[in-house]
């Protein structure tokens, strides 16, 4: 096994895991946050928050591998856009753990009854930061690092290009829902889940094809990149 073929089969596990642990992290982390009385109740709801917010920071080591593991595989490509991937998903991570940081602030303001008076307000701080966090990191940013990745992908035709533009597409509608939900749009949860189900079936699809697949051997010649063998051509 080659060290590129290695290497796109732990990105497309790392993609899996970053998708896995986000969908269940973000549940147990967040749904205390859905109780009108959520600092009242937390505290009795500790165990699940803490687990969630363990697989948050397995989000957070996932998306980063992805870009690290990416960028050798990129550079030849573009480097400074390579470099601008591992940036945006670093950037992602570190908003996944700032609210990650909230929710175990709320996890300890809600174990604190003696001062609950002035708890409620801060609080209210608190599942603030994590709801834009959320919107900032694991939405915002996700979207902005499909727009970096999928044009690479095409360009140096590491996977099917069809593979690509479907990426492409849904990170620019998964990148409109959420500058549409900052500007505090109220959508329903049908329109949420179907304008962020092209962009997640996608990945699931990638990482499989990277897992089983690998990354395609016939780029263009000028734009292959480092360490990546190129069929022989005939003469």
């Amino acid at each position: 096994m080659s060290i590129r073929t290695r290497e796109a089969r732990a990105v497309g596990i790392l993609f899996i895991v970053a998708s896995v642990t986000a969908i269940i992290g973000g549940s147990l982390a967040a749904l205390p946050l859905e109780d009108a009385d959520y600092l009242l109740t937390m505290a009795g709801q500790d165990t699940q928050v803490i687990s969630g917010v363990l697989l948050l920071v397995v989000q957070t080591v996932a998306v980063v591998g992805v870009a690290v593991l990416l960028y050798p595989v990129l550079r030849g490509e573009h480097a400074g856009l390579a470099l601008g991937y591992i940036a945006a998903r670093t950037i992602e991570g570190v908003l996944v753990l700032v609210g990650a940081l909230s929710v175990l602030a709320l996890v300890t303001l809600s174990r604190d009854q003696a001062e609950a008076v002035g708890a409620p307000p801060l609080g209210e701080v608190l599942a603030a930061v994590y709801d834009w966090s959320y919107l900032l990191g694991p939405m915002l940013f996700f979207g902005v690092s499909t727009l970096i990745l999928y044009p690479m992908l095409l360009r140096a035709r590491l996977v099917p290009a069809w593979l690509s533009i479907w990426g492409l597409a849904g990170g620019l509608l998964f990148l409109a829902r959420t500058v549409a939900e900052m500007y505090g749009a109220d959508l329903s949860a049908l329109t949420q889940g179907l304008m962020a189900a092209p962009i997640g079936i996608n990945e699931m699809v990638l990482a499989l094809w990277l897992i089983i697949k690998g990354f395609s051997l016939t780029a263009a010649p000028d734009r292959a990149p480092a360490g990546i063998e190129r069929a022989p051509t005939q003469r």
